[in-house]
């Protein structure tokens, strides 16, 4: 079995948590200025890395085109489906099963299977050509008219995957080591701080910009940016890939005890944590709680709830299922 390297399962794990924050944010940041400007901040980049790190780890499956690997990833999707819409049905709102057109959580999963079919067919293209034609395809899918954007993840699919794409290019020790400069910390330090001050200073410009981050929205609703949304996605682009290479540079080499082993939990984490938002959100109305206790400062508690929930999913018997149901040995014979 190879082994781990710390800085990945740091990544990762720093990421989930990111991404449960910014679930907790989605749901209650309409009553709080700091909660929707780091979850603004965050969505520029926590996605487009998670995705690159799966595209940097998916040289073997995809260059062996073993798609048996890959179909996990839609029995993860399907299970992850039914949690919410068991979680929805226990809270009592009367929710629709989103098979083929997921909104919320189970999107990343479908959108992974067709990453990795996609590459499975262009892999002996030249790459400077496929990285040069995804991201035209990714700016300019924003330009159609649909209604369902959602539709097996499509749009989805198409934006990210040049961020899919790198991943799979890049060696992920040439990452490590070039992204080990101490010149490149003090600019993702200065990366950082400038995003966060630009969300907090410009709210209604940056939720507005934002609606391109989560790669589900056409240029046409982008407000006062319509007519030139194709420029803003390509500055959201660079501003991504920019994202991750900093941040990467942030990132600790060594192993942390505590922190580490989670980073290889992350699937699990990412199948269950809504589970625990939907019940503390909506059934326990913790943010009310919260905000009549501490009329200032409620929101900033959000922080720890994320990543105490991040720890909770990450425990042994949520890593076990989601382990079993992600095997390649799992049968899915039907």
């Amino acid at each position: 079995m190879k082994k781990r390297i710390a800085i990945w399962d740091n990544l990762k794990f720093l990421l989930i948590i990111l991404v449960v924050f910014g679930h907790y944010a989605l749901q209650i940041m309409h009553n709080s200025a700091i909660l929707n400007g780091l979850y603004i901040s965050t969505y520029l980049f926590h996605m487009p890395l998670f995705i690159f790190v799966t595209g940097m780890f998916s040289k073997r499956t995809v260059n062996e085109k073993n798609v048996k690997k890959v179909l996990p990833y839609l029995t993860c999707f399907l299970v992850t489906t039914w949690i919410l819409y068991i979680t929805k049905l226990f809270l009592k709102w009367n929710p629709s099963f989103e098979l083929f057109s997921p909104i919320a959580l189970p999107w990343y999963l479908m959108s992974m299977f067709f990453m990795f079919l996609i590459t499975m067919l262009i892999k002996d293209c030249k790459p400077q050509y496929v990285m040069t034609l995804s991201l035209i395809i990714g700016v300019l899918v924003g330009f159609c008219k649909t209604d369902n954007p959602d539709f097996l993840t499509w749009m989805r699919t198409f934006i990210f995957y040049p961020f899919f794409y790198l991943g799979y290019t890049l060696d992920a020790d040439w990452v490590e080591k070039v992204t080990n400069k101490i010149y490149l910390k003090i600019i993702a330090i200065i990366f950082f701080i400038v995003i966060n001050v630009l969300a907090f200073s410009f709210p209604k410009e940056a939720g507005m910009l934002s609606k391109l981050f989560t790669a589900r929205h056409t240029y046409n609703e982008l407000g006062k940016f319509a007519d030139d949304g194709w420029i803003y996605r390509i500055l959201v682009y660079a501003l991504s890939f920019a994202a991750i290479f900093l941040l990467i540079s942030l990132i600790p080499r060594k192993r942390i005890k505590g922190f580490t082993v989670y980073g290889e939990r992350t699937l699990g984490i990412y199948m269950f944590h809504y589970v625990i938002i939907y019940i503390l959100v909506y059934s326990a109305k913790l943010p009310e709680l919260l905000e009549k206790a501490l009329p200032f400062g409620w929101d900033i508690l959000f922080i720890p709830i994320a990543i105490i929930t991040a720890y909770l999913c990450g425990n042994r018997v949520f890593d076990f299922i989601s382990r079993k149901l992600f095997s390649s040995n799992w049968k899915l014979k039907g």
